[in-house]
């Protein structure tokens, strides 16, 4: 028997139909997307992630015109004065310190003088910068735990002429994610639903991708930035007219909590401004590392992450806890086997949408688009099957974990 068909009702065309899946037309496009007529497509939330995917069609123009082989992240105005700012709040911090010390001393022993000068020498370990602590109850990795793992995250670095990281955080979602704690040190955050339904050398252009970050220097930024952040919510919380009793305070309270509320709201668009670049950039040294096919992979896979955290929960309520790692390979072969119509409906409905891994990342369809251009390329680093079973190996008391909590909370 051949495969079912279906003419299309709007132009006629006949049109395969997978079972379980939106029939569509190729040739019309007709019901390529019918969550947008079932879901809508208005909403603050949703405006906002369209207007933030077409900031970054500027970014995509320029990188398509002249290339992304060999281009780092620029110094633009939107990110000097982010670092201006945010230095500006870590300075009015310390000021706020030594104002404090200041009344102690030179009103000493008057008791007024030392409890306004108590105040702000009080507040200080609030508003401080604090380097980001590594506090997280899922299951972390260190080099003796799983030193085939380290070696090729260690690979993947040195191609890009980095260092690798610290510690390992395994999750069971479809993510992955880089950033620092304490002092220099580097922690990857590691989603198996994400992990288990790419391919070897897919895995290591996300290995690419992510460490592409500290390659390019965009967790300095974000941590100088991201503490200033931190200081200004803190301010704009202590700062609330709601909390206080009395109208007169609360008048008083309004003028700086207004301008605690527009620092920070500024601060913010001026972190996210070069974010399309960096992200951009870094598939372009997963590509690098991994070859440009398998970079196209991953990004064209994070098209169904929505699905995979989906297909992940459904598996787990059928078969609960004595799946056990088990899960994992299940959720790799139900995402394998989505149909190549199905794949393409998504990358199409993604150029209609304008699909986001969230806020920050260029659409995906231009992700795609951009690394197409760059052509065909040999890996700087590949993982065997050898390599890729040993990782898997080394996964596995995670993974059995993970599944069982996936299961109770399913």
């Amino acid at each position: 028997m051949g495969e079912p068909t279906q003419n299309c009702p709007q132009c006629g065309a006949p049109q395969p139909v997978d079972e379980g899946y939106p029939a569509w037309c190729a040739a019309c496009d007709w019901n390529v997307a019918p969550e947008l007529f079932v879901y809508g497509v208005g909403g603050t939330a949703t405006l906002r992630r369209e207007l933030a995917g077409r900031g970054a069609a500027g970014e995509f123009e320029e990188l398509a015109r002249d290339g992304t082989v060999g281009r780092r992240p620029r110094l633009t105005a939107a990110h000097v004065a982010s670092y201006a700012l945010a230095l500006l709040v870590h300075g009015s911090s310390s000021a706020l310190l030594a104002l404090g010390a200041w009344l102690i001393a030179r009103g000493w022993p008057n008791p007024l003088a030392v409890v306004a000068g108590a105040v702000p020498v009080l507040l200080f370990p609030v508003l401080r910068p604090r380097f980001p602590r590594l506090t997280t109850a899922l299951p972390r990795l260190h080099r003796a735990d799983a030193p085939r793992l380290f070696r090729l995250v260690d690979a993947v670095a040195g191609e890009l002429g980095t260092r690798g990281v610290d510690v390992v955080v395994v999750d069971p979602w479809c993510n992955a994610a880089v950033t620092s704690y304490g002092v220099r040190r580097r922690v990857l955050r590691l989603g198996l639903g994400l992990w288990y339904v790419l391919t070897p050398q897919q895995r290591v252009a996300l290995l690419g991708h992510e460490l592409g970050h500290f390659a390019n220097g965009d967790t300095r930024h974000g941590l100088t930035v991201g503490t200033a952040l931190h200081t200004l919510r803190v301010w704009e919380y202590l700062l609330g007219p709601e909390r206080a009793r009395h109208r007169p305070v609360r008048a008083l309270l309004t003028v700086p909590h207004h301008a605690a509320r527009s620092a920070l709201r500024l601060l913010d668009r001026l972190a996210v401004h070069g974010f399309p670049r960096r992200e951009y950039l870094a598939d372009d040294l997963a590509a690098r590392v991994a070859s440009t096919e398998a970079a196209l992979g991953l990004t064209e896979t994070l098209l169904h992450a929505g699905r995979v955290e989906d297909e992940l929960r459904r598996l787990a309520r059928e078969g609960g806890a004595p799946y056990d790692e088990r899960l994992w390979s299940l959720l790799a072969d139900r995402v394998a086997a989505v149909p190549a119509r199905e794949r393409e409906r998504l990358r199409r409905v993604s150029e209609l949408t304008w699909t986001q891994v969230d806020d920050t990342h260029p659409p995906t369809h231009l992700r795609l688009a951009l690394l197409a251009r760059r052509g065909p390329g040999a890996p700087g680093v590949v993982c065997d099957a050898r390599t890729a079973r040993a990782v898997e190996r080394e996964l596995r008391p995670a993974a059995r974990s993970l599944a069982r909590a996936v299961a109770r909370g399913a």
